[in-house]
C-alpha cells in the first residue's frame, strides 16, 4: 500500500505534461498579478550616506584605544572604543531630532494625486502648500483639492481625527479658508505654473508628527555602524521621492550638528559663566589680599624681602664708602690739627695732600697758608729774618695759623658727626635684615594665599577663553559620503518579483496534481 501511495518522478512528469495548461494558466495570472502590483505600486528609490564620528582628543578616543587593545588581547567581547558611536547612533535616530526634521521638512504633510499609480508631489512636483492654521499636534487631517494652472481650487471631503465634515469651498490660491476644521491656507509654489494637466485633484494628509516619526524608524531610516572596528555610521533613507530622500539625510546630519553644537554651547556657557562669576570674587580676594600685604609691609617697613635684601646690599655699600671716607677725612684732618700743634714745625709748609679737594674751605685756607709761608721763606733767603717785611708776614701767618686750626677742630667736629650718623643707619639696617626673617614669616600665608590666587585667576582665564572657543569649534562628526543612490528604484525589485511570481505559478499547479494523486491513490 505504501508503494501505491508513492507518486514517482516519471508518473509526476507525466502528470505534468498531461496539464501542461494547468501550468500555463497559472504563471500567466501570477505574471499579471505581479505585473499589476509592480504597475500600482509606487517606485522607492534609496539614498545613503557615510558619516565619521571623530573620537577626539578625551575619553573617547582613550576608550577607542583601549579597544583596540583588547581586540589584540583577544577580548572580542569588550568593545570599549565603540561605546562613544552607539551613542552618537542613538541620538541621530532619537524621536526628538527626528521630530524636528519632521517639522522643518513638513514631512507631516503628503500631497498625493491618486491614480492608477498614485503620485507623491514633493518640491518640484509640488504646486501648492497647504497650512492647517487651528489643529493640535495630535490632529490627524485629510481633504482633498481640486487645483487648475489659473489657480483656482476646490477644497472638500474634510475629515479630522473619525469626523468627517461636508464643507465644499471654492477659492484661488492665496486664499485663506474659513472651514469645519478651522482656517486652511492654500499658497502657490514656484512650480505652480509648471503643472503638466490643466486640472488635478490632490488628496492632502497631514498626520500626527510623532506617527509620523515612529513610521519613519519602522519603515524608511536606517541608521547603522558600519562595522564594530570603525567609528563610522551609515544612514539610509527609502522614499518615492529621490529629492526628498537626500534633503531628509541631509536634515538629520544638519538638524545633529545643530543640536551637538546647541549642547556644546549651552555647556560653554555655563562654565563661562561660573568662570566670569568667580573671577569677579577672586579679583575681589585678591585685591583684599593685596591690600593686607601692602598694609603689613608698610606697617612693618617690610618690602619684598628678596628686594629689600638687594636694597640693604646696595645700601650696605655705600654706607662702607661712606664710613671709610669719613675716617679718611678724619684721620687728614687730625693730622693736619696735630701738625699745626707741633711748635717744631711752625715755620714748614702744611700737608696739603692730606685734605680731600670735597673740603674746600680748609683746603683753600691751608693751601694760601702754604702760599704765605712759601713767600716768607724767599724773602728769608733773600734778606734776614728780622727784615720788617718778614715781621709782616709772620704776623699774618700766626693770624693764618690760627685760623686754620680752628677750622681743622670744627672739622674733626663734623667729620665724628656724620661718622656717628652714618654708624648708626648702619646699626639700623643690619638690625632690619635681622628682623626680616620673622616678620617675613608673619607675612608669608597672605603672601602666598596671593600667589595661588593669582595663578587660579590666571587658569580661570584660559578656561574662559577655551568656553568661547568651544562656541565656534565644529560637531564631533565629518561627512564621508553624501547622500548618494543610483537611478533605478531599490523596490520594488521587479526582477525578484517576476522570477517569484513565474515560480509560484509552477508551484500551485504541481502542488495541485500532488495532492490530486495522493487523494486518488488512498
Amino acid at each position: 500500500m505504501a508503494q501505491n501511495n508513492t507518486l514517482t518522478i516519471g508518473e509526476f512528469c507525466k502528470e505534468c505534461l498531461s496539464k501542461w495548461k494547468w501550468f500555463c494558466y497559472s504563471v500567466v495570472i501570477i505574471m499579471l498579478l505581479a505585473i499589476i502590483y509592480l504597475v500600482i505600486t509606487p517606485p522607492k528609490y534609496t539614498k545613503k550616506a557615510q558619516v565619521l564620528v571623530k573620537e577626539g582628543s578625551g575619553m573617547g578616543a582613550m576608550m577607542s584605544q583601549l579597544g583596540g587593545l583588547a581586540e589584540l588581547g583577544g577580548l572580542v567581547g569588550l568593545n570599549l572604543g565603540s561605546a562613544n558611536v552607539y551613542n552618537e547612533l542613538y541620538v541621530m535616530q532619537s524621536p526628538w531630532l527626528l521630530l524636528n526634521v519632521v517639522h522643518q521638512l513638513h514631512l507631516d504633510m503628503s500631497y498625493t494625486i491618486k491614480g492608477i499609480r498614485n503620485k507623491d508631489l514633493y518640491a518640484e512636483t509640488q504646486p501648492i502648500i497647504v497650512d492647517f492654521k487651528d489643529i493640535t499636534e495630535e490632529d490627524d487631517v485629510r481633504m482633498k483639492v481640486d487645483l487648475n494652472k489659473n489657480g483656482n481650487v476646490r477644497i472638500y471631503k474634510f475629515k479630522k481625527n473619525d469626523d468627517k465634515y461636508d464643507d465644499d469651498l471654492t477659492g484661488k490660491v492665496g486664499q485663506t479658508f474659513k472651514t469645519s476644521i478651522g482656517q486652511v491656507e492654500i499658497k502657490a509654489t514656484p512650480y505652480l505654473s509648471n503643472m503638466k494637466d490643466d486640472e488635478v485633484t490632490i488628496t492632502i494628509k497631514r498626520t500626527e508628527p510623532m506617527a509620523m516619526v515612529d513610521h519613519l524608524k519602522k519603515e524608511k531610516l536606517t541608521v547603522a555602524v558600519s562595522n564594530r572596528e570603525a567609528s563610522i555610521i551609515d544612514i539610509q533613507y527609502k522614499d518615492v521621492s529621490r529629492r526628498r530622500a537626500t534633503d531628509v539625510i541631509n536634515a538629520i546630519i544638519a538638524e545633529y550638528r545643530k543640536e551637538d553644537k546647541k549642547d556644546k554651547e549651552a555647556e560653554a556657557q555655563v562654565s563661562e559663566r561660573y568662570v566670569i562669576e568667580r573671577l569677579a570674587s577672586l579679583e575681589n580676594e585678591l585685591k583684599a589680599i593685596g591690600q593686607r600685604v601692602a598694609d603689613y609691609k608698610g606697617k612693618t617697613m617690610m618690602p619684598d624681602i628678596e628686594v629689600m635684601a638687594k636694597v640693604y646690599a646696595e645700601s650696605a655699600k655705600d654706607i662702607s664708602e661712606a664710613l671709610l671716607e669719613l675716617n679718611n677725612n678724619l684721620y687728614a684732618v687730625e693730622a693736619i690739627r696735630d701738625y699745626l700743634k707741633d711748635e717744631s714745625k711752625k715755620s714748614e709748609l702744611l700737608p696739603a695732600l692730606l685734605i680731600s679737594e670735597k673740603d674746600g674751605g680748609l683746603g683753600e685756607q691751608i693751601g694760601n697758608y702754604n702760599k704765605l709761608q712759601l713767600q716768607r721763606q724767599k724773602i728769608v733767603a733773600s734778606s734776614s729774618k728780622e727784615s720788617p717785611l718778614v715781621k709782616d708776614i709772620d704776623q699774618q701767618l700766626a693770624s693764618m695759623h690760627a685760623a686754620v686750626l680752628a677750622s681743622a677742630e670744627n672739622a674733626i667736629t663734623q667729620l665724628k658727626l656724620q661718622l656717628k650718623s652714618v654708624t648708626a643707619k648702619e646699626s639700623e639696617g643690619k638690625q632690619l635684615i635681622a628682623s626680616a626673617p620673622k616678620k617675613y614669616i608673619e607675612g608669608l600665608t597672605d603672601e602666598e594665599d596671593l600667589k595661588v590666587l593669582s595663578l587660579v585667576r590666571v587658569f580661570l582665564l584660559q578656561k574662559r577663553e577655551e568656553a568661547q572657543m568651544t562656541k565656534a569649534l565644529r560637531t564631533d562628526i565629518r561627512v564621508l559620503t553624501p547622500p548618494l543612490g543610483v537611478k533605478e528604484q531599490s523596490s520594488p525589485n521587479k526582477k525578484i518579483i517576476i522570477l517569484c511570481a513565474f515560480l509560484l505559478g509552477l508551484f500551485i499547479p504541481a502542488c495541485s496534481i500532488v495532492f490530486r494523486a495522493h487523494f486518488k491513490r488512498e
